[in-house]
Formats: structure tokens, C-alpha cells, sequence
């Protein structure tokens, strides 16, 4: 059909949906919702459209720009459960969520950043001059998102973001509309303010150790979304009171005060209201309240976040006694040290070096070995298999010293370390090339010219300008002992095969034998696969040619596919 009337308007066409307030709305809700990373994909697409036209800012464009901010909050949500639900997502996968929406966050801060911009260099012609204390609020918001991400890859914050965030506040404390209540988005229940947003990135960076998860970021980030409103800053440093400092004149985020020096761009805050939130959250948890009901969210899980809160705290606490600090100082020294990755393989290393300490346990061990694996193929096919028969007979020749025994292989790496202590290592690698090292990652290790492997935690990760990342690890034993553990009371499937249950045959599984020591109070204590742990399980442990019936007790602590335990000897066999 003709168009007869073409004159004195802009013909709207579909590469151009963020024109008109009525096109954003019909753009919005033409996305493919069903497919949400193709949606919010589109929607980054088109903020990036938006703020790469020339057109000046008005309230026109501003009112399209918000629209679309609100309707796609549920999209950015649902993208940020995904990464943190699946910890153990492949690299590529990771890196693909965790770009879609910091991209998200980048533009649409770079976006209210323009309109603000084009407020302050002409506030007396400007149209939307009712909505600048809502949008900075906004912008500081979504500026503190970018921190936040740079946190979960543990990634070092430049000066420019840091800049950008001090020039929003300084304009909300110069326009006076730092403390002004605002609804920051329609669906928020909460009034917010600029000083409360800039106070929760700062408040949520002196947490910024390298040593937390992104769930445990994003969860101490929603508590601060209420706990911040507490906290003032000040211009005037007191002693009595303060206990971080800010310089808005500095690229750099905030800092514990110790005397700073006179500065009119200096700003302190002190911790004692925030310290009390954090103090009644920890009473309601132990007097039976439960999480949901104080707003802890669903991953505040006891007993474990009990103990979270008291490790945050200490880090906000004033005087600063017990914050996260080297167990041991560390002194420089320069070495190669071997590293390995899988756990079976860890498992497998010890195992090594246990048997060197002791030939005839190694040959007791053998023995045992080969009989179980004889038991399994009668219970499985009736008949000892040839597979089976040809390790019995190298086996056998080993053991009459017709061969020497074969030494495992491990898959290992080679580090340059660069110091040490009593109680761990530190090292530089390449983030590319050693992309799998993940906070709380197990690994085996062995230094040049040590005499066996010991098994340590990833405590610490720092990305570097670089492109290398800083690693801290925890030895957890320099003996570790590798045990057999076999399932005292086997589930039974109730599917059965010839008389034998297919869950009947219970295949033993390695587990790590940590001794108790005098730095670390958990006592004794098995490494595990994280699929093989309940609590009060049964097991018969088996080591040193010695056998005893256990139940494993609490959790101390958890990777990415293991867990640490207690245990409780039942009786020696």
C-alpha cells in the first residue's frame, strides 16, 4: 500500500526499535522470551545501537531508555542465576554468560552517564533535569555491577571506573540529592538513595580479599542493599568514629584510615550501624530465626553462613583483629614446583609415596587389590575375565621382584613458584593457558628436590594487568595418606540380575587421610569425592594394612568436587 502521508514525520523501521517510547514497548515485547540469552542478547544489541547514535539526549530518548532498562531487569536476573547456579560450567560457557552481562551493565551505564553529562554542562536547558537524582542512582548502580563481576573473575578495578563513580556521588553531594529517597525501579519495594549505592560498592570492596566465591559476593551484595542505608559519609575525619576513608579525587576504592592527611575530596565513613545490622542478623540465626524471614536470601544455609557472617564482619569490624590475612608470612624464594589437578590422580600420587615409606605394605596392598578384583568379576560375569588374569600375573611378577614396580604418571603441570611459608605457596602462571584453576580448586604438589607430594587449596586468585593470575594456595597436609573407603550398607535397587542386586557390588573409592595438627582445629579428617559424603555414612576404612568401621561427621569444608570431613572411629576390625 501507498503511503500517502509521508511528510513531517519519521517513518519507524525495525533496525531502529529505541525511537519512540511506543516502538521500545512493542520492540520489548516481540523478544523471544523463550529464549533468554537470545533476548537479552538483542536488548545489549540495541543499547549499544542507542548510544552509538548522534542524536543529543532529551526526554524523549531518556523515557525509552528507562523503558527499556525495567523491562529487561527480569532477563539480566535470570541470566545472573544461571552463572552462579552452575559454578562448575565450562570456561567457554562462563565466559560467554559472564560477558553478555557485564555488557549489559557497561551499557546501560555508559548510557545515563551521557544524559548526565548532558545535564551537567547545561542544567537550566535541560528537559529532564526531575529525573537526574533517579538515573545517577541508577548510573552508580550499574557502574557498581561492573566492580562486582570484575570480582567474581577476581580482577583488579581501574582507576577509570573508580573515577567515574566518584564524579556521580561528588554530583549528588553538590546537587544535595545524595541522601534523596528514590524507587530505583518500579518492581523494588525499597526507596534507595546515591550515597546508599556508592556506600554499598564501597562497603562491598573492602570485602574484596581474592578469597571469596561470586555466590558468597552476590549474597553479602543483597544483604549490603539494606544494610549501606545505615552508613553516612563525612568530610571531616574522627578518630573516635571513622574506619574507612575515600579520596574522590583518586582512581582507587577505599581504604582502612589510618591519619589521613587534611583533603577537601577526603570522605570517611565508620562501621558501627553497619556492625550492629550484621550483629542482630547473627542473633535472629541463633536464637532459630531463619533466613529467608530476615532477608539473608536462600543461599544463607546453616550452619555455614553463621560462620560466613562472622568472617564478614571481621573484615568490617573497626578495630580490624582477625580480618583475612596470611596464616604465616611468606618470604620470597624462587623454585619449580609440580602441580596436579585431578583428584583421583592427587589420590593416586600419595598413594605412591606412601608405599615407598613401606614395601610390604605395598605388597599387602597388592594382594588385597587383586582379590577384590577377582571378587568382582565372579559377581559380575561368573568368571575371572583375561583383562583381570593379566594383572594378576604382572602383579605377581612384581611381587617376586621379576620386575621392578611400575611408578604412576601423573598428568602434572610445572609451576614457577615465587615464595613460600610454612603454610603455603605463592605462584604466577598464565590465566589462558591455566584457565581451570578456580578458587577452592584441590591440588597435589610437589616442590623441586622434595621427597613427596602434599596436598593444598586455592585460597587466593588475583587477575593481573598482565594477563598472568596471582595464586595463593593452602597446604592441607605435607603427609597426606591415601585410605580405601568401601560402603558399609549398601542401597539396594531392587533390580536384580541373575540373584545380584545391581547396587549390591560396593567398589571401594580413594579418600585423603589428613592427621590432626596443632594450626588447624578440625582434628583428623578424610578428603572426598562430594558424591560419596552423608552424614553419619557408614564406611570401613582401610590403610597400612590396618581396617576400621567409621561414620563421617560434619562437613569442614567444600570444593568444587570434593569436601573435607570429620569422621568418628566405630570400632577397629
Amino acid at each position: 500500500m501507498l503511503d500517502f502521508l509521508p511528510f513531517g514525520r519519521k517513518k519507524q523501521t525495525p533496525s531502529d526499535p529505541l525511537g519512540t517510547l511506543k516502538g521500545a514497548t512493542v520492540w520489548m515485547q516481540e523478544l523471544p522470551m523463550g529464549d533468554t540469552f537470545a533476548a537479552h542478547e538483542k536488548v545489549v544489541q540495541a543499547l549499544q545501537d542507542f548510544n552509538e547514535k548522534s542524536e543529543p539526549p532529551s526526554l524523549g530518548r531518556l523515557q525509552v531508555l528507562m523503558h527499556i532498562d525495567e523491562g529487561a531487569q527480569e532477563l539480566q536476573h535470570s541470566l545472573v542465576q544461571q552463572y552462579l547456579l552452575n559454578p562448575r560450567m565450562s570456561r567457554q560457557m562462563e565466559s560467554r554468560l559472564w560477558n553478555a552481562i557485564f555488557a549489559f551493565s557497561w551499557q546501560l551505564a555508559r548510557a545515563y552517564h551521557m544524559f548526565i553529562m548532558s545535564y551537567v554542562g547545561d542544567p537550566n536547558n535541560c528537559g529532564f533535569r526531575r529525573e537526574i537524582p533517579l538515573i545517577t542512582a541508577r548510573a552508580i548502580r550499574y557502574f557498581a555491577m561492573q566492580a562486582k563481576w570484575h570480582y567474581f573473575r577476581y580482577e583488579a578495578i581501574g582507576a577509570k571506573l573508580w573515577k567515574h563513580v566518584h564524579n556521580l556521588y561528588r554530583l549528588a553531594e553538590y546537587e544535595e540529592f545524595d541522601r534523596k529517597p528514590v524507587l530505583l525501579y518500579p518492581q523494588f519495594q525499597r526507596n534507595t538513595t546515591c550515597a546508599g549505592e556508592y556506600l554499598r560498592l564501597l562497603s562491598l570492596d573492602v570485602l574484596n580479599t581474592n578469597s571469596l566465591f561470586p555466590k558468597q559476593i552476590e549474597m553479602v551484595d543483597s544483604w549490603l542493599d539494606s544494610w549501606a542505608a545505615a552508613l553516612k559519609l563525612e568530610r571531616a575525619y574522627d578518630p573516635e568514629r571513622h574506619v574507612f576513608c575515600i579520596n574522590l579525587g583518586e582512581g582507587k576504592g577505599p581504604r582502612r584510615a589510618r591519619k589521613p592527611a587534611a583533603d577537601s575530596m577526603l570522605r570517611c565513613w565508620g562501621s558501627d550501624e553497619l556492625m550492629a545490622q550484621v550483629a542482630q542478623a547473627r542473633d535472629a540465626l541463633r536464637s532459630g530465626e531463619t533466613p529467608a524471614r530476615l532477608g539473608l536470601g536462600e543461599d544463607c544455609r546453616l550452619p555455614a553462613c553463621l560462620e560466613f557472617i562472622d568472617r564478614v564482619a571481621l573484615q568490617w569490624s573497626p578495630a580490624g583483629e582477625g580480618r583475612t590475612r596470611r596464616k604465616q608470612e611468606r618470604v620470597a624464594r624462587v623454585k619449580r614446583i609440580d602441580v596436579i589437578k585431578d583428584y583421583l590422580e592427587i589420590c593416586a600420587m600419595v598413594k605412591q609415596d606412601n608405599e615407598a615409606l613401606s614395601p610390604k605394605l605395598q605388597e599387602d596392598e597388592q594382594k588385597v587389590k587383586i582379590s577384590y578384583e577377582e571378587m568382582l568379576d565372579m559377581r559380575l560375569y561368573g568368571f575371572v575375565t583375561q583383562r583381570t588374569r593379566a594383572k594378576l600375573e604382572q602383579a605377581s611378577r612384581q611381587l617376586q621382584g621379576a620386575a621392578q614396580p611400575l611408578q604412576a604418571a601423573a598428568h602434572h603441570e610445572r609451576w614457577l613458584m615465587e615464595n613460600e611459608s610454612s603454610t603455603g605457596f605463592g605462584a604466577k602462571v598464565d590465566a589462558m593457558e591455566k584457565d581451570w584453576i578456580r578458587l577452592g580448586k584441590l591440588v597435589g604438589l610437589k616442590p623441586e628436590r622434595s621427597q613427596n607430594w602434599v596436598v593444598g587449596v586455592v585460597r587466593r586468585l588475583a587477575l593481573l594487568e598482565s594477563g598472568q593470575r596471582n595464586i595463593g594456595i593452602e597446604v592441607l597436609s605435607s603427609r597426606p595418606v591415601t585410605v580405601t573407603l568401601r560402603a558399609s550398607k549398601p542401597r539396594h535397587s531392587g533390580y536384580t540380575i541373575d540373584g545380584i542386586d545391581a547396587l549390591d557390588v560396593v567398589l571401594p573409592v580413594s579418600a585423603l587421610y589428613l592427621a590432626a595438627s596443632s594450626e588447624d582445629k578440625s582434628g583428623v579428617s578424610l578428603i572426598l569425592d562430594s558424591v560419596e559424603y552423608a552424614p553419619g555414612r557408614h564406611f570401613e576404612l582401610s590403610a597400612r594394612s590396618r581396617s576400621y568401621s567409621i561414620a563421617l561427621g560434619r562437613v569442614i569444608e567444600k570444593g568444587d568436587d570434593w569436601l573435607r570431613a570429620g569422621f568418628e572411629v566405630l570400632k577397629k576390625n
